[in-house]
């Protein structure tokens, strides 16, 4: 059987990650541009690897799911898409979807990078994910057409979008291959079981909703201002994702999409479906609420616009897709998923020592770490068959070696042997409890400088990325007091 491949660009977000996942079940090899641990200083919007892989794995449902896709599943650090192999889709996804996704400013420089990447893929049918909000007209329509005076951005966002496009668009002048512009509304929970891979987007508003509506007291009406006849243009992510896939597969598809439903959902029907979701009878529009939301959504609340679908109404009718239902068995389920996962930050830490004691620092070096190392990690760690050192900042007598003796792990006190090791971990004892627990990854405490490796640079490269592999396999849970025998919540890497 012969499978098609796609090369995504673009970071994993609340649709590319999906989407990707999406692809790989649907019998697609998947390469994914990811950014070197080399370059994290980049403004490329890309994820180290390690994050990819973090984000796929969440999507997909789970690490044994992730090594099912394994074989048909390519990270390309560096971007360079892989000799040999012949692509029949090139994606570009350098704008999340949602407004308040961290890496969302950075998209004006990611299309930049647009030509680059598709000369490198010349021939192979270009599909771009941009937004609605980048393609409004003076009148407020977002049509279907390439050429119109665009409105002067009303929020932060809408200029963001409309930067990301026009560069694009500007780009694309000088490209002779096949291309396609698909725009995405915001991305919300999946219509299945509301899972999301970021709380962004609708997930502010029902966070903030959710918070007051906890109190006690009659939740009877709920005072919001919004405009009751206006359209936040949103669509649940598997929709989004399966639509965009059908575009895919599509000969015939068309220049430009806009990826809206085709079924349009005033805010006066679907915020009520959601107010009677956390509880309350009815929704009442105001002029002014006592509600903490983003400057942005609360725009979209209020901002009055119309998408233009005549071409996703022939694509649906094609396929005979059924609009989502966005009701309020809808909402119960995405506030269900956001309620397991703590709308996506994890609970404080119980109060536990600062810092690992002594004891707990040799019980991690001398039997958790050899215990748990693999013939494969440990060669990452001691490259060439060399000694690697692990030193506790600001205290020059904590420093243990690493050693492969006939394959297997041996770690000691250096003060034992005197030997000098070719790699070298320093990092302070918090920067260790967080790694070790699991709370933390090594790229971000490198960013955050709460952590160093020194050594030759390839050697180093190689170390980092078995070590970073070691720490997310196998978080410690210390026996001897100093810190709680339960593990600690696990922080999301960055």
């Amino acid at each position: 059987m012969t499978h098609k491949a796609a090369y995504l660009w673009g970071p994993l977000s609340t649709f590319s990650g999906p989407l990707a996942a999406h692809l790989l079940t649907k019998g697609w090899n998947v390469h994914i541009a990811s950014k070197s641990a080399l370059h994290l200083f980049s403004l490329a919007p890309l994820d180290l690897k390690s994050s990819a892989q973090y984000s796929l794995e969440r999507a997909l449902g789970g690490h044994e799911k992730l090594k099912t896709f394994q074989e048909r599943l390519t990270f390309l650090e560096g971007g360079e898409p892989l000799k040999g192999t012949t692509y029949d889709a090139l994606i570009f996804c350098g704008l999340p979807p949602n407004f308040d996704e961290p890496r969302a400013p950075r998209a004006p420089w990611a299309a930049g990078e647009l030509l680059s990447v598709a000369r490198m893929l010349k021939g192979v049918p270009l599909f771009i994910v941009s937004s609605l909000w980048g393609g409004i007209q003076a009148d407020g329509v977002v049509p279907e057409e390439l050429e119109f005076d665009r409105r002067k951005p009303k929020s932060h966002w809408e200029g963001v979008c409309q930067q990301y496009e026009s560069r694009l668009l500007k780009d694309l002048a000088q490209y002779e291959s096949a291309w396609h512009l698909v725009r995405l509304p915001v991305v919300s929970g999946s219509s299945l079981d509301g899972h999301t891979l970021n709380f962004s987007g609708l997930f502010a508003l029902l966070r903030e909703l959710a918070r007051r509506s906890n109190g006690e007291g009659d939740k009877g009406v709920l005072q919001l201002g919004y405009n009751p006849d206006a359209t936040l243009w949103f669509l649940p992510v598997d929709a989004a994702v399966h639509l965009f896939w059908r575009i895919l597969e599509d000969e015939g598809r068309p220049r430009l999409c806009n990826l809206v439903s085709t079924q349009q959902t005033l805010n006066r029907e679907w915020l009520a479906s959601a107010a009677r979701a956390l509880g309350f009878s009815e929704i009442e529009s105001v002029e002014t609420d006592s509600f903490s939301l983003p400057g942005t959504l609360r725009h979209m609340l209020k901002d009055s616009m119309l998408v233009k679908t005549r071409n996703l109404f022939e694509v649906a009718g094609r396929y005979q897709i059924q609009p989502p239902r966005v009701d309020q068995a809808y909402f119960e389920r995405m506030l269900s998923f956001a309620q397991a996962e703590n709308w996506g930050s994890h609970a404080p830490a119980p109060a536990v020592a600062p810092e690992f004691t002594d004891e707990a620092v040799r019980e991690y070096f001398e039997k958790f770490l050899p215990a748990k190392l693999s013939p494969e990690i440990l060669k990452g760690l001691t490259p060439g068959g060399k000694a690697a050192g692990f030193a506790i900042e600001g205290d020059p007598e904590t420093v243990w070696l690493l050693t492969s003796v006939d394959g297997r792990p041996h770690v000691e006190p250096s003060t034992a042997t005197g030997a000098k090791p070719r790699m070298r971990l320093l990092v302070s004892r918090q920067s260790l409890m967080r790694l070790a627990t699991g709370r933390t990854s090594l790229h971000r405490e490198i960013l955050l400088r709460s952590a160093r490796i020194d050594g030759p640079l390839l050697d180093a490269f190689k170390f980092a990325n078995a070590l970073a592999a070691f720490l997310k396999e196998h978080p410690f849970v210390p026996t001897i007091s100093g810190l709680p025998d339960q593990p600690l919540p696990t922080e999301v890497p960055t």
